[in-house]
């Protein structure tokens, strides 16, 4: 089952602390006369830049990234079907009274690829001696999240419903216990479909009934709402699920893959492939998937590994008892959804909508799937990505008052949903009693997502400190000024109960 070694390293990475001036968004790294940490008010790096300078630097280059992501996504995959990029993207689906707002402040994107322009501005005028004004780097920001959601999230969501087929709302299985130790297993891990959906495509031949496929993170979301294939993990499981012993072969693609997998991999029989021309990890077997041809030769070498991996287990192995056990949910809701909650929302059955999002953050141990699970009470819950998987664990994917549509790419149906329901009540978005909630965010798309949604109108949550020192500067415009022009904001809440009782109380924090 694994080195002892191996367990204690991996105990050892989760125990080690964040660095509490980084936390706070208060260490400067973009030049080499830092890296400057700024620890009281009024310190100033060596360049003169201030804590909130600094700060609103470090946002931007973190939604530059995670826009990098998303925005990569959509360029992958028309790459990979061989499509042009499409003509005046943005205007045939955001709503026109915002294209106007962001027009007016200069905030509406190019399109026709100059939108990978506005990533490498915001790095540009993030460095050293070029921009020092924390509220037009965070206006930048704004501009990026349009980037993120349009040219990112939309884009990809829809080329991808246009390949491989929409969603189908059904009855599906998640957490460790999908993992069949008396079959063949392979996990795909990742966010990008091309190898995972080929894959999908040759189970369904005969003659692979000895093949147990298993998604992980986004990837593995996707092929549950689109194929019924189980969720093994999110992604802070995807260590447990190769130390499971039961994995003949991992495929992976990008973004969210620990580089700790590799050496994780060798500890047991387990055969690690990358297969995007972009991410390597060294040891592992590298099959790049850039045309379809090159996918499905792919899978059938993969399939082949995976076979040939399971006959070197040992009968102990074969026969192990996961103690995970597997959970059913409904999953699979696409933007039709936005009919049924128009109607819950006239009825008075719900007060509103929270879209529960984001990644699942082992630094956040606060129980935030109590609070969700109350608050489903009054509202109904969407959910998207890892934490979608950690409310399914829990038993609350009911397709009642909790509603699955999908993995992280697809928060471009829940801005869909939230802009079709604000259409049919001809209201703005922003008038409509919506949230965004991102209880645990790990990667930098998730807080580019957030800005997506507060250039919509719509108010942000996060709750793990994502570069906000309390009262600052910083933290007024992200609560108020954004308010002034966009009537939402971007608010940091940690304490679970606290959340709760402005929900209550205020009703959506209106």
């Amino acid at each position: 089952m694994g080195s002892e070694k191996s367990v204690k390293r991996l105990k050892e990475r989760l125990e080690m602390l964040p660095c509490p001036i980084g936390l706070a968004g208060n260490c400067c790294r973009n030049c080499l006369m830092g890296p400057c940490r700024l620890i009281n008010q009024g310190d100033v790096g060596v360049c003169g830049a201030n804590r909130d300078v600094v700060a609103a630097r470090n946002i931007l280059r973190v939604v530059a990234a995670g826009t990098s992501c998303h925005a990569g996504h959509a360029l992958h995959l028309l790459d990979f079907l061989k499509k042009k990029f499409p003509e005046k993207y943005i205007e045939k689906r955001a709503p026109k009274y915002l294209m106007k707002l962001w027009e007016k402040l200069g905030l509406m994107p190019s399109v026709k690829f100059e939108h990978f322009k506005e990533i490498s501005e915001a790095l540009h005028t993030s460095t050293m001696g070029v921009n020092a004004d924390y509220q037009d780097l965070l206006a930048r920001a704004v501009k990026l999240g349009v980037v993120d959601g349009y040219l990112g999230l939309y884009l990809a969501t829809e080329l991808e419903d246009e390949k491989y087929g929409k969603h189908a709302i059904q009855k599906g299985k998640l957490n460790l216990g999908v993992i069949k130790p008396e079959k063949a297993n392979i996990a795909v891990h990742g966010h990008e479909p091309m190898f995972a959906e080929a894959l999908a495509d040759e189970l369904k031949k005969k003659g692979n009934e000895d093949i147990n496929v298993v998604g992980v993170c986004c990837t593995g979301a996707s092929l549950l709402s689109k194929h019924g294939i189980p969720l093994a993990s999110n992604v802070v499981l995807q260590e447990d699920v190769i130390s499971t012993g039961c994995i003949d072969a991992m495929a992976v693609d990008v973004q969210c893959i620990f580089p700790s997998l590799a050496s994780l991999a060798e500890c047991y029989h387990t055969t690690l492939i990358t297969t995007n021309p972009i991410a390597k990890i060294p040891p592992a077997l590298h099959m790049p998937v850039e045309n379809e041809k090159q996918a499905k030769e792919n899978v059938k070498k993969i399939i082949k590994i995976a076979r040939e991996n399971f006959k070197k287990r040992s009968d102990n192995i074969k026969n192990i008892r996961i103690e995970e056990k597997e959970v059913e949910a409904v999953v699979g809701f696409d933007e039709t959804l936005s009919e049924k909650l128009d109607e819950m929302l006239k009825k008075k059955e719900i007060k509103g909508v929270i879209a529960v999002i984001g990644c699942k953050n082992p630094r956040v141990t606060e129980d935030w799937i109590s609070v969700y699970k109350k608050l489903s009470e009054n509202y109904a819950i969407l959910c998207t990505g890892c934490m979608a998987f950690e409310l399914g664990r829990a038993g609350l994917l009911d397709g009642k008052r909790f509603f699955h549509v999908g993995s992280c790419i697809n928060n471009s149906r829940v801005a869909e949903i939230l802009k079709r329901i604000s259409d049919k009540n001809k209201k703005k978005i922003t008038e409509m009693p919506f949230l965004i909630s991102a209880p645990a965010p790990l990667a930098e798309k998730c807080i580019a997502i957030g800005f997506f949604f507060a250039s919509l109108g719509v108010d942000v949550h996060f709750g793990y400190p994502m570069m906000i020192t309390a009262n600052s500067d910083l933290e007024n415009f992200l609560r108020n000024v954004l308010k002034e022009h966009f009537h939402s904001r971007i608010f940091l809440e940690t304490n679970p109960q606290n959340l709760l009782k402005k929900i209550e109380e205020k009703g959506l924090l209106s």
